[in-house]
């Protein structure tokens, strides 16, 4: 039978029975397995058993799992011997036959010391002026305190981040006499990359830091002390910094309650300067310093960078109101409305109504681009730019469909089109001709309630490099509505993922049928908002209304 050997980041090791079908480790309460470190996700990784044996997996942990080096990237097999590294925490799986070999958070030999960053800090933290403390521990905490004080101050003007970096190099070449100190940040892909670096004159290129270090101090969060780097195996393979010379080395990691950033290394050849534990650990307190600053300066850049993006949307959405219409046409005997809202700052829908004097008609059109966002917002300008021309020219919906399918296809990526219902109107007979490409059904809701569906009768705009469109036709009688949409609102989900619905559209729209056109999209927009009860719209919604007035008696 197997067990656990835990040794968490903050705490006592203790034992732990590997049984039953599997065991949840993170930082919860909840988990089997909760374990206090900071540095652990809530839910970090899952043992489990097969029949082959027992499995580790990670859980999309934020700082990954380790099983003896290597990273957890898929579920793989354990047994006696195996060690697992959580953020700063270990477990050792052992058998139960076996005397206990507890894996220490003080890891060392003769001339290398590993120590868990966050004790350190810890430990720093609980001196206090008792008769236990002794004038030189407590005159070495104050000046340790004044030493991040002065950091700290330093550090809060307002910095670039290669100037935080360039300055805090340069504090800790004054305070511990570096040869060499360089900064490892972790990239958005997880890579580990020198951020900054500063050296003593003369001093050549830097010797790369082995993957071992990074892992063990970037990593696991614990800081480091090597007394002679020729002497500890783990430096075996990096031939470049033992034949450089050096020899004593220190590293903190750059962690924050967030998580790991990266790390700070300084080295330095023996006959200059032998860095002691004392030095560790004012590194891995000038290492809280620095991730605190490096954090809000990376926090106060996004925050910059998300006001320039709400600007820009702004004037998108400006720019794009521009190009929906001001005033729908006035034709006697009709009542019009339109309206959209956009689902992200700007919209992928557009809508127009244009009075065309050649032909005495009016064309209609309602259309939904692909994609949503910025994207989608600038795919609509080009769309409303190609339509602009032909609505009013008087041409057919089916000619303006196909003349505009294959500009939109030459001028876009193959994944961009879009949907559009155009129909054109003669207002003296109520004749309506149209051409539905690939858009959701117009509704013709007429006098007496009953609903008929305008299909679609060609793919999407720019979609295929010769569509086929046709166009139909049918006929407004007085008291009829015509409702075009986008499909923001069909679409529309609530909390069980059940979608809003043509059904329900055609219900409203048909109770509604005589009420006054800003009436119908009020209620259409009320019983939207009821539907999802607080869920976001997923896409942009657009409602065009078109209503023939009934004769008087």
């Amino acid at each position: 039978m197997l067990r656990l050997l835990v040794t968490p980041a903050q705490g006592d090791s203790f034992e732990l029975p590997l049984e039953g079908e599997e065991l949840i480790v993170g930082r919860s309460s909840d988990c089997d397995l909760p374990i206090r470190d900071r540095f652990m996700s809530r839910r970090h990784a899952r043992l489990f058993r097969q029949a082959e044996g027992w499995f580790i997996e990670d859980l999309g942990s934020r700082n990954g799992t380790l099983l003896d080096g290597s990273p957890v990237d898929a579920p793989k097999p354990i047994s006696a011997g195996s060690e697992i590294s959580l953020s700063s925490s270990l477990l050792r799986i052992e058998e139960t036959n076996k005397p206990r070999s507890w894996p220490n958070s003080r890891q060392s030999n003769d001339q290398t010391i590993f120590r868990s960053a966050s004790e350190l800090l810890e430990s720093q933290d609980t001196i206090s002026p008792d008769d236990s403390a002794s004038a030189e521990v407590l005159a070495s905490h104050a000046g340790r305190l004044q030493i991040l004080n002065e950091l700290h101050q330093v550090l809060a003007r307002s910095l670039t981040l290669d100037d935080l970096m360039n300055t805090f190099l340069e504090r800790a070449f004054d305070l511990l006499q570096p040869e060499e100190a360089v900064i490892i940040l972790r990239q958005p892909d997880g890579e580990y990359t020198r951020a900054a670096r500063k050296a003593a004159p003369g001093y050549e290129e830097e010797r790369l830091l082995s993957k071992t270090l990074v892992h063990q101090v970037a990593e696991q969060g614990q800081a480091a002390l090597v007394l002679d780097v020729a002497e500890d195996q783990r430096f075996a393979e990096a031939e470049s910094i033992v034949a450089s010379g050096v020899r004593s080395l220190i590293a903190a990691p750059l962690a924050d309650a967030d998580g790991s950033i990266g790390m700070i290394a300084l080295n330095s050849r023996l006959h200059r300067h032998q860095f002691s534990e004392a030095d560790m650990e004012l590194l891995t307190s000038l290492g809280a310093v620095a991730a605190l600053r490096l954090r809000n300066l990376a926090l106060a850049k996004e925050a910059a960078e998300l006001h320039r993006v709400e600007h820009e949307v702004r004037l998108a959405r400006e720019i794009q109101i521009g190009l929906l219409p001001d005033r729908l046409p006035d034709l006697p005997g009709y009542e019009i409305y339109g309206g959209s809202a956009p689902s992200q700052g700007v919209s992928g829908d557009f809508y127009e109504a244009v009075e065309r004097t050649a032909d005495d008609t009016c064309a209609i059109l309602v259309a939904d681009v692909s994609g949503k966002g910025i994207s989608a917002a600038l795919l609509t300008a080009s769309l409303e730019a190609l339509l602009a021309g032909p609505l009013e020219a008087g041409d057919y919906p089916d000619s303006i469909c196909l003349n505009v399918s294959r500009r939109l296809l030459a001028r876009t990526p193959a994944a961009k089109y879009a949907t559009a219902l155009l129909a054109v109107l003669t207002p003296a007979s109520g004749r309506l001709v149209y051409t539905n490409a690939g858009h959701n059904p117009g509704l013709l809701v007429r006098s007496a309630g009953a609903v008929v569906r305008l299909d679609a009768c060609g793919p999407p705009l720019g979609l295929l490099p010769e569509p086929d469109y046709t166009r139909r036709e049918t006929k407004l009688e007085p008291g009829d509505l015509l409702v075009l949409y986008t499909d923001g609102i069909t679409e529309a989900e609530g909390p069980d993922e059940e979608e809003f619905g043509v059904e329900r559209l055609s219900s409203l729209c048909a109770e509604l049928r005589r009420a006054p056109l800003p009436e119908v999209a009020e209620a259409v927009s009320s019983a939207l908002d009821e539907f999802v009860r607080g869920v976001p719209f997923a896409d942009d919604r657009t409602l065009v209304l078109l209503r023939r007035q009934a004769k008087e008696n």
